[in-house]
């Protein structure tokens, strides 16, 4: 990972494994910055300067141009993507393969990032992901907010208004509502991801109904 991602530095790692199971425990150096929220959600609007916000976006930048490392595991699969889609999200007509891949940090919300420095916590997931996955990970725990929700998607417009970008947030918005049948936290979200990945679908319906007209 580039020295400019700002991340606690791993200080040491082990491995072991026992009655089948594999475990790992890493021990990292201290951030003494707060979290910008207690839950992975942003529950109350903050207030954070434009530094903050460029700081993120050159930090996922410098994530999505590393080439994944051989022995890291994805995110998600492709194989969870083909059943999860279609099961959380209805029998949409949408290609549900993946068409590009770049690494992510897997798990940025609001509980990972602290103010008013920026550092980025919880590396342990990183790994391969669908393009733009980080950018529609954060927006997702960001719609209770909605101006704070808006500033994600300014921030990060040129992942999110893509084709790309928009199946990174159906990717998301399927994980987000499989975690809603087991825990409060995603249970609350679950509304607001609905309704925005509604709109997703609309939109895209749309545009796919224009290029079918402007063939004719």
């Amino acid at each position: 990972m580039p020295a400019d991602v700002p991340r606690p530095r791993l200080l040491g790692s082990t491995d072991w494994v026992r009655d089948e199971y594999a475990y790992r425990a890493e021990l990292s150096s201290y951030i003494s910055a707060p979290v910008c929220s207690s839950s992975p959600d942003l529950t109350r609007a903050i207030t954070l300067p434009d530094t903050w916000w460029s700081h993120l976006r050159r930090a996922c930048d410098a994530v999505t141009k590393t080439p994944a490392p051989n022995n890291r595991q994805p995110v998600i699969t492709q194989d969870y993507l083909h059943r999860a889609i279609p099961r959380y999200l209805g029998e949409v007509d949408i290609d549900t393969t993946v068409q590009r891949w770049s690494l992510a940090h897997g798990d940025l919300h609001w509980a990972n990032l602290t103010s008013p420095e920026l550092t980025i916590l919880d590396w342990e997931g990183f790994g391969p992901a669908p393009h733009g996955f980080d950018a529609a990970h954060l927006h997702a725990y960001t719609l209770p907010i909605p101006k704070q929700a808006a500033r994600v998607r300014k921030t990060f417009a040129d992942f999110l208004t893509t084709t790309e970008g928009r199946f990174a947030e159906l990717a998301v918005a399927a994980i987000l509502l499989q975690a809603a049948e087991r825990d409060p936290i995603h249970a609350r979200l679950a509304p607001l991801v609905r309704n925005h990945t509604n709109d997703l679908l609309a939109a895209s319906l749309r545009q796919q109904h224009g290029s079918s007209l402007g063939g004719r």
